[in-house]
């Protein structure tokens, strides 16, 4: 496949199965024609008008129409002429035939040498990939094969197989212009001539059979499924059985009849249209010519059969469609004596009884009607009618209880009236138990139950609520079911009880009642509906405006669903959601014409809709009887496709010829999409859902369009998936895949790119703050260096010079002392105290006034701070270096210095350890100093807070605060403390201390791939 056409191809995939695969689908054939649900379009509902040629149906679902103005395509709602298919722009003018191959092509055929191909959306001139340019075609038809047929006006007959033409008939052996062609089973071809007659080719030798014919015209030509052939001229039907061809007699109310075209469905009914309607031969041989009528405009001109199994009609009026709709209708056009019925009951023998409101019983099998007349029923009329085994009781206005039982193919009566107990004479609702006891409900005596033959009765003396009985119900447990006026009663165990309005019904009024198989007992009250289930009353939520009417009749099909005849609807309901009160609007079906019913008002008589044994549902309604076979409907529909229409973004539509990507910007796609099924459009319901953006199917919708928004760049992908018009989930999804690009700014490489200048902004932000830190920090460094030099050049001039003198001047007046003076020794001491004073203040000098040479070095400060104590040789010390020395800024050595210094003081005097350490590490970010010994710990509260009088702890904090530093204190009772210092590199460390590259991308530099092991250590051991 083409590039340009994968896309399409996709979409219509489920089509191209069902192409390739024949329907199993057809019109019921134990149907009049006149039982088919009729839909007509003509100008009035969209159809551009003309004479119709040909009918046909494309791979994608549309219908096709061949007319005397153009190619006309529907899709179920709408009608749209094609006027130009081809890039060319030339009109396609009279469309002449229309033929659907086996590979999902669809050939069209045009006025003169034209002949065009459509597939998967797109047209394409045929005749000149084929070289046919020069031949006008009058004729194609499909071999046994698959392959397509063509005959030309003076010309060839071709056959079409696999992309290449092959000649049948040579030009020279033409048997004339023809004008239909045919295959039958044998492999034969027939080839009907505009005036010569009719032809055939058998093992490739040409014979014509114009002896055995009077007509020279052969207008069309149909093979039968026995492999005989059906042809159609303009004097009447002609069969030719294998040996000999014969006229058919077609019995009709018009005379003679001139055949125009001619189809066979799928359950091999011959439909033949005439120049007076349409006609069906059965495949049994049963002729239907019910809607045959004189006059002109009754023309059927086309015929086709499409994949739901629905007939096409094409005539001058416009298009008609013949479908199945669920219900078959009897009136007084199939034989019933009116069309307006009340009850109706249907015996396990097949005959359906029913009774005409005007009055009298009749009976009803195999489409054959009759009437029973004895015992004066045909002259009364009937309430209820109810049965049993080979019983059949039957409720009168006048005439009281009548039974009929079966003696062979007739009847005999017994009646009972007033005369024999019967409660009135006028019975309004019969009722027979499995147990062949009969209730009789009156119309204002109460009821009368028969049990033995003897009756007995039923009033508001003995319990009812109300005289009146509109139904009575047999219950799965025995008990006995009563609606009434006045509440709904119950006899159970020789007992009545009622209950109404005040016990939890919608009103007291009870119009009908029916209970399933679930043993659920179905109220039909004047206010609404309720049920009865497990001894209480309840009342279904979210009930259906057509609910809300007044029911007439409640019945169950063979699949569980409850069926409703109201006012003014027939309803099928999910009896389940119902119950439990979820019921949604998918899960109520109302009936009309639409669905072969004659009207949908119900009737208030005692039991109007019913089941039968099959679990049909059979309904009495004031146009006609009906019956329904939910089962058969559900087994025979079609699954249900779902096309793509259009799809547009932007506002702009897009061609599904090409893979859909979508340029940069956009941001909504709208999907327009219908179901690939014709028949009963409108109630096809969708779910949709788009990957990447929807987490589940959407809600059950009946709309054709939907649209999304603020969708970003990437790839989607479009699934829509529909429900056919019973409701069933059962084809195929449709999906279409596209993409959004992406703007520069939604790009990979921008977003990356935007995250790099995001962080270097970050890291600029940092460094420039770093620089103002440092900057602020280095002019701090300089005040103090600058104020420690002062008070070290004050301290030397005052305050040292003035010790020194005054120690010179002592010494002096201790020399001049006498050697047993009292006073020496006391002089000595002073003048060493003073001495020890001099050379403490030139420490200080010292420490102040330190070179950068001496100052340079944190771990020999560390080293010798243990010289200054005195301490046990066991008592381990050792001062480790991680990495290489960096030179530290003056100020911040002192800093740290003082604060590990104090650190240690600490362990040596306060911690009772064994073994004391300090770790300097010089690392690319920070400047850290640990101390850790394992000595008794400090207390956690000391820790946090000090102790009253010692500063050393809150000193530490105050000049790592002072520097920008990290100090932390970790320390357990009895577990050793640990003092961390962590100085950031921009303020420990001078400047010019670090290459460019080490500075802006520190992880690279070497101790972060070395090991502790293998770091350089200094250790100082005393």
């Amino acid at each position: 496949m083409a590039p340009g056409q994968w896309l399409r191809g996709w979409l219509l995939a489920g089509f191209v199965v069902i192409c390739l695969v024949k329907s199993a689908f057809a019109l019921d054939p134990n149907r009049t024609i006149s039982q088919y649900v009729l839909d007509k379009w003509g100008p009035d509902r969209g159809f551009f008008g003309g004479a119709i040629y040909a009918i046909s149906q494309s791979s994608d679902g549309y219908l096709w129409i061949g007319t005397e103005r153009g190619l006309v395509r529907f899709d179920g709602y709408n009608f749209k002429m094609i006027q130009q298919p081809l890039p060319d722009g030339t009109p396609t003018g009279p469309v002449r035939g229309l033929l659907s191959d086996d590979e999902g092509n669809l050939w069209i055929r045009l006025e003169g040498p034209r002949l065009l191909l459509y597939r998967n959306g797109k047209f394409e001139d045929v005749a000149a990939r084929l070289d046919l340019q020069d031949i006008t075609m009058t004729a194609m038809t499909l071999d046994n094969e698959g392959a397509v047929l063509l005959s030309g006006l003076g010309d060839r007959t071709l056959r079409y197989r696999n992309g290449r033409l092959e000649t049948v008939v040579r030009t020279e052996d033409q048997p004339g212009i023809v004008i239909s062609l045919a295959v039958t089973r044998d492999g034969r071809i027939w080839l009907g001539t505009q005036d010569n007659g009719l032809s055939r080719i058998s093992q490739g030798h040409l014979s014509k059979l114009a002896e055995e014919s009077d007509d020279s015209k052969i207008k069309t030509l149909l093979p039968a499924v026995n492999g005989a052939l059906w042809i159609g001229t303009d004097h009447g039907l002609q069969h030719w059985d294998g040996k000999s061809l014969t006229a058919e007699e077609l019995a009709t109310p018009v005379g003679q009849l001139q055949i125009l075209a001619m189809a066979r469905d799928h359950n091999g009914n011959v439909w033949i249209g005439t120049n007076h309607g349409i006609v069906r031969i059965a495949l049994s041989g049963a002729i239907s010519v019910d809607q045959l009528k004189p006059g002109p405009g009754s023309e059927v001109t086309a015929i086709y059969e499409d994949r739901d199994g629905s007939l096409w009609l094409g005539g001058p009026q416009g298009i008609e469609r013949l479908r199945d709709g669920m219900f078959s209708t009897f009136s007084t056009a199939q034989g019933l004596p009116a069309d307006s019925n009340g009850p109706v009951y249907v015996g396990s023998d097949g005959w359906t009884w029913f009774a005409p409101l005007s009055g009298g019983l009749y009976r009803m099998r195999d489409g054959r009607v009759s009437q029973i007349t004895i015992d004066g029923l045909d002259h009364d009329v009937v309430y209820s009618i109810s049965g049993g085994k080979d019983e059949v009781w039957v409720g009168r206005q006048s005439g009281g209880l009548t039974v009929l039982t079966a003696n062979g193919d007739s009847f005999t009566a017994r009646t009972y009236t007033r005369a024999d107990s019967l409660a009135q004479d006028s019975v309004y609702s019969v009722h027979r138990n499995s147990d062949g006891t009969v209730w009789a409900g009156t119309v204002s005596a109460g009821v009368s139950r028969l049990a033995d033959g003897k009756f007995t009765n039923f009033s508001e003396a003995q319990g009812l609520p109300a005289n009146t009985i509109n139904s009575i119900v047999e219950g799965f447990d025995g008990a006995m079911w009563l609606a009434t006026p006045a509440g709904l009663a119950s006899f159970a165990n020789g007992r009545w009880t009622n209950r109404s309005a005040a016990d939890g019904l919608p009103a007291s009024s009870v119009r009908t009642i029916f209970e399933d198989s679930k043993h659920v007992l179905w109220i039909a009250t004047s206010a609404g509906l309720a049920f009865l289930s497990i001894g209480h009353i309840h009342v279904p939520q979210k009930l259906p405006e057509a609910l809300r009417e007044q029911i007439y009749g409640i019945a169950e099909d063979g699949m569980g669903s409850l069926w409703f005849s109201t006012s003014d609807h027939v309803l099928q309901v999910n009896r389940d959601r119902l119950l439990n009160g979820s019921l949604e609007e998918t899960d109520v079906q109302s009936y009309g014409m639409s669905d072969g019913l004659l009207g949908a008002e119900g009737v208030g008589r005692d039991r109007t809709i019913v089941s039968d044994p099959h679990g049909r549902i059979w309904v009495s309604l004031n146009r006609g009887l009906s019956v329904a076979d939910p089962k058969a409907a559900i087994d025979n529909s079609v699954s249900a496709t779902v096309r793509i229409e259009s799809v547009s973004a932007g506002g702009d539509q897009l061609n599904l010829q090409n893979p859909l990507r979508l340029p940069a910007g956009v941001e909504s796609i709208v999907f327009n999409y219908s179901g690939g099924n014709l028949a009963a459009p409108e109630r096809i319901r969708f779910r949709y859902k788009l990957d990447g953006t929807d987490h589940g199917w959407s809600e059950i919708v009946a709309s054709r369009q939907v649209s999304y928004n603020n969708l970003g760049p990437g790839s989607y992908r479009f699934h829509v998936v529909a429900s056919n018009s019973n409701g069933l989930w059962n084809g195929p999804e449709t999906a279409v895949s596209f993409i959004i690009e992406p703007a520069f700014w939604q790009t990979w490489w921008f977003r990356l790119l935007c995250v790099a200048v995001a962080v270097l902004v970050i890291v600029a932000i940092f460094r420039l703050r770093m620089y103002q830190m440092t900057r602020r920090l280095n002019m701090r460094f300089q005040e103090r260096l600058a104020e420690r030099t002062r008070i070290a050049q004050e301290l030397h001039d005052t305050l040292l010079q003035g010790v020194l003198s005054a120690s010179l001047q002592l010494d002096v007046a201790e020399d001049q002392l006498p050697k047993n003076s009292p006073v020496k020794p006391l002089l000595r001491r002073v003048l060493e105290l003073m001495g020890k004073v001099t050379e403490e203040g030139r420490n200080a000098l010292r420490g102040l006034r330190t070179t950068e040479a001496e100052n340079r070095s944190l771990e020999m400060a560390f080293s010798r701070v243990r010289q200054e104590f005195t301490l046990d040789d066991n008592i381990g010390y050792r001062v480790i270096t991680n990495n290489t020395a960096r030179p530290v800024r003056p100020i911040i050595r002192d800093e740290v210095y003082r604060i590990g210094r104090e650190a240690l003081v600490n362990a040596f005097v306060h911690a009772q350890a064994n073994s004391i350490e300090v770790e300097v590490e010089y690392a690319s970010g920070h400047l850290r100093v640990l101390v850790r010994d394992d000595g008794r710990g400090i207390d956690p509260q000391v820790l946090h807070s000090g102790r009253d009088g010692h500063w050393g702890l809150s000193g530490m904090r105050e000049r790592s605060e002072g520097i920008g530093a990290s100090l932390k204190l970790r320390s357990r009772i009895g577990a050793g403390t640990e003092v961390e210092l962590t100085v950031p590199s921009a303020i420990a460390f001078e400047s010019g201390s670090r290459g460019p590259i080490s500075q802006w991308l520190p992880w690279l530099r070497r101790e972060k791939f070395e090991s502790s092991a293998t770091s350089k250590r200094k250790q100082a051991d005393k």
